[in-house]
């Protein structure tokens, strides 16, 4: 491992800065609806490429074009992370990621988790790929999110199956980090054996997370569950985690992979001694190996 990874985790694990975000119930969902609240969207500017909104959207989405597309003919359709609209964090990730793949990338600014029922948002990102597959064929769209962002593009997948079975699969998932929920304590168990070296996120912070998502007597529980999923027909689909509590998804993703029939598709990648996100944020030697696979997965797509 090298030694700018290992001080940069040892740093996050001697300060902590995640810790403790996700407290109290009451007092986290106000702060979603304070975070929720402040980032509205605004039209962004970029010198790297041009940007535009998809016409006829309930929420914006951005279409990014870099300056150079060397693959014209393909999309990325890049799904941020966070639980409240934090859109603004990480759209210039966004911009990067179009510039260094040379590819189109959609950016929409999807219903927050903490407002919604997971399924209204789901179906908002669903339908905003949809829209993508009237402009590109779909074995030349690629999903890709980090966080949350990589739990959805994961569930598109689950929602085409289970929802939208005309709808054909997109070419490729790239998720970096991607979240979701064990559904017993046997699983948590699994995933507090990660939570212990994890600086930015605890137990806690995941068991009042699933206490924020409302409505969740209306949806079914394959939306939360990834050891429920449904990922028949799956593209290969190409999973980021460092050392992180998130990592115990890993098991539970193998799980429904298997039992859809589509273990030979799913490649995880578990990598010692990096953070939550790792792989989006071309920084350490290991981040600039894993993050450049990616984009080789897409150049040869």
């Amino acid at each position: 491992m090298s030694l700018s990874g290992s001080i940069a985790m040892a740093v996050l694990r001697l300060v902590k800065p995640g810790r403790g975000s996700f407290t109290d119930v009451e007092k986290s969902r106000r702060k979603a609806e304070k975070e929720n609240a402040a980032f509205t969207f605004s039209m962004p500017k970029s010198k790297k490429a041009d940007l535009a909104l998809l016409p006829e959207t309930e929420k914006p989405c951005l279409i990014i074009r870099p300056h150079r597309r060397k693959n014209a003919d393909k999309a990325i359709l890049y799904i941020y992370g966070g639980v409240t609209n934090q859109w603004k964090t990480q759209k210039s990730m966004a911009i990067s990621y179009a510039a260094a793949a040379g590819t189109e990338v959609w950016y929409p600014v999807y219903p927050a988790v903490t407002e919604v029922s997971l399924e209204e948002t789901v179906a908002y990102l669903a339908d905003i790929y949809r829209k993508m597959t009237e402009r590109f064929s779909p074995d030349k769209i690629v999903l890709s999110g980090v966080s949350m962002g990589g739990f959805f593009a994961l569930q598109i997948i689950n929602y085409i199956n289970q929802r939208m079975p005309d709808i054909p699969m997109p070419g490729l998932v790239l998720a970096h980090s991607p979240g979701g929920m064990p559904d017993n304590e046997r699983d948590w168990k699994r995933m507090r054996k990660y939570a212990r070296r994890d600086p930015l996120f605890s137990e806690g912070d995941l068991r009042v997370l699933e206490e924020l998502i409302p409505h969740q007597e209306t949806f079914p529980g394959w939306l939360l569950y990834p050891a429920r999923g449904d990922f028949r027909n799956a593209p290969p689909t190409y999973l980021y985690y460092g050392e992180e509590m998130l990592a115990g998804n890993a098991a539970f993703y193998r799980r429904a992979f298997k039992r859809s029939g589509a273990a030979d598709r799913l490649h995880i990648q578990i990598t010692r001694n990096m953070m939550h996100g790792y792989s989006c944020m071309p920084v350490f030697p290991e981040s600039k190996k894993s993050y450049g696979e990616t984009l080789e997965l897409i150049r040869r797509l």
